[in-house]
């Protein structure tokens, strides 16, 4: 909602511009409490006109419009300008439309009613009347109209709950705490508060607040972001709060990152107007033309034609002035032949969009039933966009997974807890891999785990429990029998397990809603789904958290008799977690006195702040256990603690205090070191494993993407392995593919080793700077593509001389004879490649037919290198071929060539050109895998960059690993970049922090889940889950390319064939500029006669249906590669209409010559001529849509028969008007054409004339040289033609 107030057209919000009391500095502001500021307000200028106007062709017209008043013009000044004011009209129709829509939600937020304190008195104020300095009440369940200093709740402990998912995207709830000098008071204070709050000046920062609460009586209290209520968050779980608005109106922090999206136009758009600019070029030659011969015709010949009266004083033909006589007559041209640019496009294109995103939202395949949200397109300008993707970026937590964490695994005093399997693992069986070895060195994850605690006992807890996951309880899907059940107070080690556990109930922000006495009820409300899942688990193993003030965390712990015992833990500070420290504490007082630091956080930021008494045993199995966690796909978290002196803490709590009393940009920096000088020396208990399911239907999508050509990015906070593993059980990874991995990190054995042997980086790897390591990490892996790419060149060449399915057929039974010859067949049916490529279409049975036909060939035909591009050598080319002509194997689902033959298509399939997407490719696939730190390096680097974006751009898949949420933003628009504008980045994400990266790419997706609605609201589109990505790039990303890309093919030919009649019919009239035929014909041309069915075609033309898009994901290429936009497609709809438009003038100009038109022998007049001629141009370019549109409906053929037949409706009702309107038209139709035989034959003749090449070279196309749509057309064709067949007996 607050991005639509940014964008509001009523200007209902004014700019804050003054305060109660001058500013003493450039980061401080002064509010005086309870003396309201006014706000000065200010207008807004709708920009309707200038977004029309930005289009060149506009200017065009108003400027023919403008010289249609002079009396030069061939045209009346009505029928230009009324179709211009018709064009602008509809498309600022459009704009007033979408913002009234805005303007009715900036209204009903600007309307909202806030209770007001003011002089003591309580009134009703609108949020739009809200002044820096008011006292406000914000009831329960309420937003905050403004960013207000928390004074009291209706708690007695002055706290309240805030949830911030409209801001931030987080649904958590988070605590806000009044400070002790404003938590008491009552709503009688409030008459003669004269509180002075120095605040710092407005800005962006969300999670930042620095000021100073000064009282009457001198005291003055520091002001931090827990007493900060953010305007859009809303109260929760608290019954009302009192606040000081100390931002309002434009200087909300919400406000502040309002930042309009950035404007993106598709390359369709951007190519249109290089069109534009290139048929501008044409008129203006044409008219050019026209002026030199006119002024060549006037001198030399207008003296013999006395009939022209040349030596009168007129500018027209007057051979003393032929130069005055030639610039007439280019000013004429212009006018004349400006139907050569579509001025009716723009309009047509915007109404075509436009259905094409109702149409996307209303398809219910991309509907999700669990959040009640279609599918939404906030940008139709881009939906042609959607065909021709090339790289997509995705982020992983909330996008690809469900952010739905489950508590899986736990190491404890170096012991490993937690069997069954997790979906990596899953996926790694189904693959035949084996987890665990990553990097060449290392041993594989079964190994490891029979090393780290011993097979028997694993295998003694596996007996007691299922081995399937079935978790009883959400977030927790642990199986122990070790810890479950109270039996890990029987271990020898239950102490370290007491702190391990009691930390996990600790060391949270968390707040429990529900009966502290009944844990089944209760439900936790985190900062972070993972928090969630570590409380839970704590409460399974017996440590219950109920309740949480301020200054005290409730738990109920079981003791080691087996009874529930209710604690009270004092909580005494929070050290918050943020992206930069990775890290949160909180220091707390044991029932016992003792003084407890506890701490978790990311194993590679706390292992460097542990303490010198932990042992190298636990800590070497602690970080071995966290890396197979992490290769099992797991979110790994390190927990320690360390016990507090009250000297020490004392003097820590004075300096925190100080640090959190600076005002400034430098309090947190302040504060972050503070932190640190106590989060040191810290004693190591153990880690977690939390699992974050996949979404349903991801592999399947990200494989589909693939197979469309798609290079797929994710962008992930994980670690290298555990990405790994997880890039595999998505499909983002796939057996087949080559990996790079790019990392200025060791594995964490290799760490541990290390460091546990004092040796740290050897002197080599010491010496060398961090941008040479990835610099030779990133030429290493060209060099690796080079070598690949060289071995494969010599198959590529052999395999051009064949036809593809053989090709496709030799590849096939190459690469089942080496998965044999590895034994891979263990991987089962559900293992098959989704490397994109045609060979995954081919059935079971044809695989099996393809290793039966290739088993002969022996071991000898594969090398000890296991690459395809060792089976075959040039001398093999032709052995090959010889030896898989027989195979006659299906080639699209079980259709055999044979079938196929049946339909006439045995050529088509077989020819070189045709199906060029649908050939097998045998070049090695890459797979890139780079860590953050590498990647904060490339990005400092042009170089490196570089070098980077010519590795990565050859690459399917890539796989950022430990990024940042800024370097999100910033590793998109590198890559936008580095794709230049011939190809498209499209980016996806579900939070607020993708919010960077959707916005910088060429096309942004939001998924609006559980981290919000930011994504989704900053989106160009928005769906529910990310499996709806396929069908919306697939389906309607193909549809739409292809629909846009016919249109304006077709645009360009039907509006080229007035331009250039006009041109012919301009010579025989001397250059006169006298028109053919009436001016209202003309202007309703292309708004009338000729519009629906284009429109239509734009609208609903299908060249395959929705099922073959998505079984065919390799027909996608063809918007990548422009196949129905381009230059020669551009210059062949022009060739096409210029021989149109010959056949369409001359003919009429031959047959009226050769014979007498009227029953009378009279020959056709001018006007019997014009209206013979335009009868021809309306039904050329509306018959010539029956030999474009590929799924015919009856509006197809309503809207182009309804066509041709208003033009006749016109003829009659416009030619009943009296001769001062209807002029030349009068009568024309019913007393002259409709009498005539010869007109009704012209016009057989000229759509025959017209049409027929056109048709006959579509037909060759098809048959020679078809596109990958047409063979799947014909098939589809041919399957439906058996089916209908009866079965033979």
């Amino acid at each position: 909602m607050w991005k639509n107030v940014c964008k509001s057209w009523t200007g209902k919000w004014h700019q804050l511009s003054s305060f109660s009391a001058a500013r003493t500095s450039v980061e401080e502001r002064i509010i005086y409490c309870n003396q309201p500021d006014r706000n000065i307000s200010s207008g807004f200028l709708p920009k309707s006109l200038y977004e029309q106007y930005r289009r060149a062709a506009y200017w065009y017209f108003t400027a023919m419009a403008a010289l249609s008043l002079t009396p030069f013009s061939p045209y009346t000044p009505v029928s230009v300008i009324v179709p211009l004011l018709f064009v602008l009209s509809l498309g600022m129709a459009r704009e007033i439309w979408e913002d009234l829509r805005r303007a009715r939600g900036d209204k009903e937020v600007n309307s909202r009613q806030i209770s007001v304190y003011s002089g003591g008195k309580e009134e009703r104020k609108l949020w739009k009347d809200i002044h820096v300095g008011d006292i406000v009440k914000v009831e329960g369940g309420n937003y905050f109209p403004a960013d207000l200093l928390f004074l009291f709740s209706s708690t007695p402990d002055g706290i309240c709950y805030v949830e911030t998912k409209n801001l931030d995207g987080e649904t958590n709830l988070k605590v806000r705490q009044a400070l002790e000098c404003t938590m008491c008071l009552t709503e009688d204070d409030l008459k003669n508060a004269q509180w002075i709050v120095k605040s710092e000046v407005p800005n962006a920062s969300l999670y930042t607040y620095t000021g100073l609460l000064q009282c009457p009586d001198g005291h003055s209290f520091p002001l931090s972001p827990p007493q900060l209520l953010l305007r859009e968050s809303s109260l929760q779980n608290t019954g009302y709060v009192f606040g000081v608005v100390i931002f309002a109106g434009h200087d909300t922090k919400v406000m502040q990152n309002a930042t309009p999206p950035p404007s993106k136009r598709s390359r369709i758009d951007k190519a249109l107007d290089t069109i534009m600019w290139f048929m501008f070029g044409i008129l203006f030659s044409l008219s050019f033309v026209t002026g030199i011969i006119s002024a060549i015709f006037t001198r030399n010949r207008v003296p013999d034609m006395y009939y022209l009266r040349p030596y009168e004083n007129n500018p027209y033909f007057n051979p003393r002035r032929a130069a005055v006589a030639g610039i007439v007559s280019f000013i004429t041209g212009v006018v004349l032949y400006g139907y050569l640019i579509p001025i009716s496009l723009y309009v047509t294109l915007e109404i075509v969009r436009i259905l094409q995103a109702l149409f996307m939202g209303q398809d219910l395949h991309m509907y999700d039933s669990e959040t009640d949200r279609p599918a939404k397109v906030k940008s139709s300008g881009l939906n042609e966009e959607l065909g021709q993707v090339d790289t997509i970026l995705s982020d992983k937590t909330g996008t690809l997974t469900c952010n739905q964490m489950d508590f899986c695994r736990c190491t404890i005093g170096g012991t490993s807890y937690g069997v069954g399997q997790t979906e990596v693992e899953i996926a790694a069986h189904r693959l035949g891999m084996s987890l665990g070895k990553v990097h060449a060195n290392e041993k594989p994850l079964e190994e490891y785990q029979q090393q780290a605690d011993g097979k028997q006992a694993v295998d003694e807890a596996s007996d007691n429990i299922s081995t399937q996951n079935r978790p009883k309880v959400k977030s927790f899907n642990f199986f122990d029998t070790r810890l479950l059940g109270g039996n890990w107070m029987k271990k020898d080690d239950a102490a370290t397990i007491r702190i391990f556990f009691q930390i996990l109930s600790l060391c949270h922000t968390a707040i429990p809603e529900g009966s502290p006495d009944d844990p089944s009820c209760v439900q936790y409300r985190a900062e972070s789904p993972d928090e969630t899942a570590l409380v839970i688990a704590a409460q399974q193993f017996g440590f219950f958290f109920n309740k949480r003030t301020p200054s005290t965390l409730h738990v109920k712990e079981a003791n080691f008799e087996g009874l529930e015992i209710d604690r009270t833990y004092q909580l005494l500070d929070v050290l918050e977690f943020s992206s930069t420290r990775k890290r949160m504490s909180v220091i707390v007082r044991f029932p016992q006195g003792k003084l407890m630091l506890l701490s978790k956080g990311a194993d590679s930021v706390m292992f460097r702040r542990l303490g010198s008494s932990n042992t190298e045993t636990v800590m070497s199995s602690t970080l071995q256990h966290l890396r197979l966690f992490g290769e099992a796909g797991l979110r790994t978290l390190l927990f320690a603690y360390k016990e507090l002196h009250e000297e020490e803490y004392e003097l820590w709590k004075t300096k925190n205090i100080e640090a959190q009393s600076t005002i400034g940009k430098e309090r947190e920096k302040k504060i972050e070191e503070i932190a640190d000088e106590i989060e040191t020396d810290l004693t190591l208990v153990g880690g977690t494993g939390v699992e974050d399911k996949l979404q349903e239907g991801v592999p399947e999508c990200i494989a589909h993407l693939a197979s469309a050509g798609i290079k797929v990015w994710v962008l992930t906070g994980d670690k290298v392995e555990t990405a790994i593993n997880i890039g595999y059980a998505c499909s983002l990874l796939r057996p087949e593919m080559e990996k790079i991995i790019v990392t200025l990190q060791d594995s964490y054995v290799q760490q541990s080793a290390k460091r546990m042997n004092g040796d740290g980086l050897g002197r080599e790897e010491h010496l060398k700077d961090p941008d040479e390591r990835v610099k030779e990490q990133l030429s290493e892996g060209l060099q690796s593509m080079e070598v690949s790419t060289h071995e494969n060149q010599i198959v590529s060449e052999g395999l051009e001389l064949m036809p593809w399915h053989k090709a496709q057929e030799l590849k096939s039974s190459s690469k089942n004879l080496e998965r044999l010859t590895h034994s891979d067949s263990s991987r089962g049916p559900n293992s098959k490649s989704s490397s994109g490529k045609f060979s995954d279409i081919i059935t079971n049975a044809q695989v099996e037919e393809n290793k039966q036909s290739v088993a002969g060939r022996g071991p000898t035909s594969k090398n000890s290198s296991g690459k395809f591009s060792d089976l075959i050598t040039k001398s093999q080319v032709e052995e090959d071929k010889q030896s898989i002509a027989g195979l006659g194997m299906n080639l699209v689902n079980g259709v055999s060539s044979n079938n196929l033959q049946n339909g006439g298509s045995k050529k088509s399939f077989e020819s070189e050109a045709g199906g060029k997407h649908l050939r097998a490719s045998i070049a090695q696939e890459f797979a890139l895998v780079i860590d953050g730190d590498s990647l904060a390096v490339v990005l400092a680097d042009d170089k490196l960059q570089e070098l980077f974006l010519n590795l990565s751009k050859r690459c399917a898949s890539v796989l950022c690993c430990r990024v940042s949420p800024k370097q999100k933003a910033r590793v998109t628009k590198l890559v936008k970049k580095g794709l230049g504008e011939d190809k498209l980045c499209l980016a996806i994400g579900d939070g607020a922090n993708d919010v960077g990266m959707i916005q910088v790419a060429n096309v942004g997706v939001g998924i609006a889940g559980v981290e919000g609605a930011q994504a989704a609201m900053a989106a160009d589109y928005a769906i529910g889950k990310f499996r709806f990505l396929e069908r919306l790039l697939l389906v309607h990303g193909h549809w739409s390319y292809r629909r846009i890309s016919i249109l304006i093919l077709y645009f360009l030919y039907k509006v080229s064939l007035m331009g250039w009649i006009a041109f012919y019919s301009n010579i025989f009239s001397f250059f006169s500029g006298l028109p053919l035929y009436n001016d209202w014909y003309a202007s309703f041309y292309s708004t009338v006669f000729t519009a629906l069915p284009v429109g239509v075609l734009g609208t609903l033309d299908q060249d395959v249906t929705a099922s073959e898009c998505l079984r065919f994901p390799q027909l996608y290429r063809a918007g990548k590669e422009r196949e129905l936009f381009n230059k020669e497609q551009i210059i062949y709809a022009l060739a096409n209409s210029l021989y149109a438009s010959l056949v369409i003038f001359f003919f009429p100009v031959a047959l009226y010559l050769l014979e007498a038109f009227r029953p009378g022998g009279q020959v056709a007049s001018l006007q019997d001529f014009g209206a013979a001629l335009f009868t021809g141009l309306v039904l050329v370019p509306n018959l010539q849509v029956l030999t474009i549109v590929q799924y015919f409906t009856w509006i197809h053929h309503l809207t182009i028969w309804g066509s041709i037949i208003s033009w006749y409706v016109f003829l009659m009702v416009y030619g009943a008007f009296p001769p001062r309107l209807a002029t030349v038209a009068y009568k024309e139709f019913l007393e002259a054409l409709a009498p005539s035989a010869s007109y009704w034959l012209l016009q057989l003749i000229v759509v025959a004339g017209a049409l027929l090449p056109d048709f006959l070279l579509r037909s060759i196309r098809w048959y020679c040289w078809p596109y990958d749509y047409q063979l799947i057309m014909e098939t589809s064709t041919n399957q439906d033609i058996r089916h209908q067949e009866p079965e033979s007996h």
